[in-house]
């Protein structure tokens, strides 16, 4: 396997654009998102979404609109555990995708992460890569098993207790100014400059497709 964040930004903005990156959920076979995705990337080239060419005579902009992203809820567990999932709209994705792997962009994204590694806390979902036969979801859930479970089995020998707690629709309920606070530290909401346009770009992509809104989605219908 390989780790995302070790792939160059021509390597990431590749991975990126196949329909399993898209979305990984578990469709039919005939469902794929590849198609629509490399039509809009031939589209965009490496432009971005807002471009004057793409809007109509009203000058209407996506955050200006609801429902730009397709939203549904699907069954986790065949019982109460349902859990809503969010498709981007293409056009965003792919701009997001560009505003990404902008190399400058890439290589600040990759150093910030690694000035998280070897902290206290291990991150053991960070997105990896199939490098043979099998698929980037089965890898994904390989490297799981061997950071969390294998690892849960050799501490146990040293623990006896475990905490474990979750968060709720943790990727809805994301405050999307929170990312630029990730990638640059912690900013005023005013504080917006070229130090924080990265994330200040990638906010902005997110807020495009739910209104304009910086909450989750479930804010975001309340407030409709």
């Amino acid at each position: 396997m390989k780790r995302l964040i070790d792939l160059t930004s021509e390597e990431a903005k590749l991975h990126f654009l196949k329909g399993s990156s898209y979305f990984n959920g578990d469709f039919p076979n005939y469902i794929s998102f590849e198609p629509i995705l490399k039509d809009v990337a031939s589209f965009l080239k490496r432009g971005f979404y807002n471009q004057p060419r793409l809007y109509d005579k009203k000058k209407l902009k996506p955050n200006d609109l609801p429902d730009v992203n397709y939203r549904f809820i699907a069954n986790k567990d065949g019982r109460f555990a349902w859990r809503p999932y969010e498709l981007m709209h293409p056009v965003i994705y792919v701009s997001l995708v560009n505003v990404v792997c902008e190399k400058n962009n890439w290589d600040t994204i990759k150093k910030r992460v690694r000035d998280f590694e070897n902290g206290f806390v291990e991150c053991c979902s960070a997105p990896v890569m199939s490098v043979d036969h099998q698929s980037d979801v089965a890898t994904q859930i390989r490297s799981w098993w061997q950071l969390v479970e294998q690892k849960s089995l050799s501490y146990s020998i040293k623990f006896s207790h475990l905490l474990h707690t979750d968060v709720t629709d943790c990727y809805g309920s994301l405050y999307t100014h929170s990312i630029v606070w990730a990638l640059h530290g912690l900013k005023s909401k005013d504080e917006k400059n070229k130090e924080t346009e990265l994330g200040d770009k990638i906010d902005s992509h997110i807020r495009a497709g739910r209104y304009g809104q910086t909450g989750s989605s479930q804010n975001f219908v309340e407030r409709r």
